[in-house]
């Protein structure tokens, strides 16, 4: 079987070719696609803006739904809804404002604020004793292992004798 092609966009899989890809690239529904999935990213101030342009949808209004969905040319958002992401965009916008006013301490690097937090945390109390707790069950757990499992002691390394291999 040949290589096939398989478009995150449409979820499609065709025969890949250069002529098929082309195809499928300047398609409708490709197209369509990937405007909707590029405008699930846009910011609050754009789609406000571009929304308060449009007209608002009749059948939307009428009916409850509109066969163009997503890339209809006129407005589906309600007065309310409207209002709404205007009062996001702008909240975005002051976001964005409160965040570039925040002024960094230029004399602090990386380091020096690395040692200050290992500082405050050798200060804290163990909690719950969990070197204890590990020690006692690695104790008990040495002492029911086979030899085989067990961690070699001092003598042992220092009786072998080491093998040539080859």
């Amino acid at each position: 079987m040949g290589k096939r092609y398989h478009c995150d966009y449409c979820n499609k899989t065709f025969p890949d070719s250069a002529n098929n890809r082309k195809k499928h690239l300047q398609g409708a529904f490709h197209t369509r696609m990937k405007i909707i999935h590029y405008d699930a990213f846009r910011d609050a101030e754009t789609v406000f803006k571009i929304e308060s342009m449009k007209k608002p949808c009749r059948r939307f209004q009428q009916v409850g739904e509109c066969d163009y969905g997503t890339t209809c040319k006129f407005s589906h958002l309600s007065p309310g809804e409207l209002a709404a992401l205007a009062a996001r965009a702008e909240a975005e916008k002051q976001a964005a404002r409160h965040c570039a006013s925040v002024q960094l301490p230029a004399s602090v690097t990386v380091i020096e604020w690395a040692n200050k937090l290992f500082k405050t945390q050798e200060k804290l109390p163990e909690p719950f004793a969990y070197k204890d707790m590990i020690a006692t069950q690695c104790s008990f757990f040495s002492n029911n292992l086979s030899p085989s499992l067990r961690a070699p002691t001092l003598d042992d390394l220092l009786a072998c004798r080491p093998n040539h291999w080859g």
